[in-house]
């Protein structure tokens, strides 16, 4: 073993409380604020639901909120458009970052907590090696591990998401890759040890990584199998669309990216009211992440309803994204493969609801980060205690989608290179 590792390792694993903590206290801060924007508020104001000009205000004051971080260091951190990063961020920088997170998430906005996660994260550990003298690189992904250990409920699905993005990136030799990632493994499981101790805490949000609602799936059925895969390819075509929109709004007025923040957390809670007033459901089906909802959204029943949620929240999404507010590509994707999939089981013959939901949920991820090891974790382990059963499922989900993804990126390219000023620019 080189010189130095088993200083890293140590460092690593004392990292892993102190970074996990911070994870679960941004996640609970920003479950809070949701809870008293959206829940709290209304119910002492003694409304049954928000009212209309309520549900466009509290998104537009978020884009306020991130239009103004833009002025502090770091700029708020990089776009959700540019998905998630491995370079950490100084110190300093976090303070934006986490605020525009915040903004984003908090108010309704449709993106996900991994991003900020892995940005705080990422700067843990490079304090964590200034202070131990230890590597910097290594002791910056244990950070990230960690971090998003507490998102994803255990060291696992975080271990396969970093190493298939840093496998991606080509920043670490492929040799390499056991000996930087180790300590992150070992950051993440010491990390896990302050989850599982604060799992009963009020106050804190520790989200289960599991729907409990499927229905039991004793065994694969082939029809099963055979529909998975137009499934997943259809929901990988259809969150190209989403990505290709979400450049068309990324090009409106480029040189006011405070008033397209603003105009956009204005149109985040219109398309939210549209939804309501069409199925007289909750705006909590089209705003937020996803990951809170999911087990309301896949008890739906109605195929139109589920439709629509697809509808309005690859909207939203493409919104959010577009319009550079702070957040994650995962969980929404996650959300809108999943209604797509709980809409198919509805619609299709002889396909049930457990594997038509794993299958949505896995093409989701897959196709948001185009990581096939990673989707198809994710899907299995959402799948709760249908798990075992699916993962044929989900492979041949995951697979598919990202092949789809792959293919229909590439033909964006060549559009683009055909048609260098875009549509949307003119």
């Amino acid at each position: 073993m080189p010189p130095g590792s088993f200083r890293i390792l140590i460092a690593a694993a004392l990292l892993g409380v102190p970074a996990a903590a911070a994870a679960v206290a941004f996640t609970s801060l920003v479950h809070g604020l949701i809870e008293l924007l959206w829940h709290t508020l209304p119910e002492e104001a003694g409304w049954g639901a928000p009212p209309w000009w309520y549900v466009l205000l509290v998104p537009t004051v978020g884009g306020a909120l991130v239009a103004a971080t833009l002025r502090l260091p770091g700029h708020g951190g990089h776009s959700a458009r540019d998905g998630l990063g491995l370079e950490p961020a100084p110190p300093l920088h976090l303070v934006s970052i986490l605020s525009a997170a915040l903004a984003t998430l908090g108010f309704g906005m449709v993106l996900g907590p991994e991003a900020p996660l892995m940005a705080l994260g990422l700067t843990l550990g490079v304090v964590a090696a200034r202070i131990s003298r230890a590597g910097t690189a290594p002791l910056a992904l244990a950070g990230a591990f960690a971090a998003i250990s507490a998102l994803f409920g255990g060291p696992f699905v975080a271990a396969l998401l970093i190493l298939e993005m840093a496998a991606a990136s080509g920043k670490v030799e492929s040799r390499q890759l056991g000996r930087v990632l180790l300590p992150g493994f070992i950051a993440a499981g010491t990390g896990y040890l302050l989850f599982t101790g604060v799992n009963d805490w009020p106050g804190v949000d520790t989200h289960s990584l599991s729907v409990t609602t499927l229905p039991d799936y004793d065994a694969v059925r082939v029809a099963d199998v055979l529909w998975c895969i137009p499934l997943a390819a259809g929901i990988a075509a259809l969150l190209g669309p989403i990505r290709r929109l979400s450049t068309r709004v990324a090009l409106r007025i480029p040189e006011r990216p405070e008033l397209l923040l603003v105009t956009a957390g204005l149109a985040v809670g219109l398309v939210a009211l549209v939804f309501r007033a069409l199925t007289d459901r909750p705006v909590d089906f089209v705003l937020f992440s996803g990951q809170t909802e999911l087990p309301a959204v896949l008890a739906e029943t109605s195929a139109g309803v589920l439709a629509l949620i697809v509808l309005f929240k690859g909207l939203a999404y493409a919104i959010s994204l577009g319009a550079g507010f702070r957040g994650g590509p995962i969980f929404p994707a996650i959300a809108i493969g999943a209604a797509a999939g709980a809409c198919a089981a509805a619609v299709l013959p002889g396909l049930e609801l457990t594997p038509a939901a794993v299958t949505g949920i896995t093409a989701g991820a897959a196709s948001a980060m185009r990581l096939p090891f990673f989707a198809a974790l994710i899907g299995v382990l959402l799948g709760g205690a249908a798990a075992a059963d699916t993962v044929p499922i989900a492979v041949l989900a995951s697979a598919t989608a990202c092949l789809v993804a792959i293919a229909l990126a590439g033909r964006r390219e060549e559009t683009a290179d055909a048609d260098p000023e875009p549509a949307g620019a003119r």
